[in-house]
């Protein structure tokens, strides 16, 4: 998610672009799509776990009314993705 969100123009995603990347990087690679459970799963899971974690962590700002997510990590967060990679 991060990586995602850090390789977007202007580090900012609108939340549902952001599952559908998010679930795009997570799908089987012998299927074409996830299915709508699975995307429900990645959404439930970066909605109630993983945002408000990044965001208690000053990593991500999460607006919850404009559904925009942005990067806001500074260099070790970006020498750590750096690490992991795609």
């Amino acid at each position: 998610m991060l990586y995602t969100l850090d390789k977007a123009s202007e580090k900012t995603l609108a939340y549902d672009v952001l599952v559908d990347r998010v679930a795009d990087r997570v799908r089987d690679k012998d299927t074409e799509r996830v299915s709508d459970e699975q995307r429900q799963r990645i959404q439930i899971a970066l909605h109630h776990t993983h945002l408000p974690k990044l965001e208690a962590a000053q990593i991500i700002d999460y607006e919850g009314e404009t559904g925009h997510v942005q990067f806001v990590g500074g260099k070790l967060e970006r020498d750590l993705l750096a690490l992991v990679g795609p």
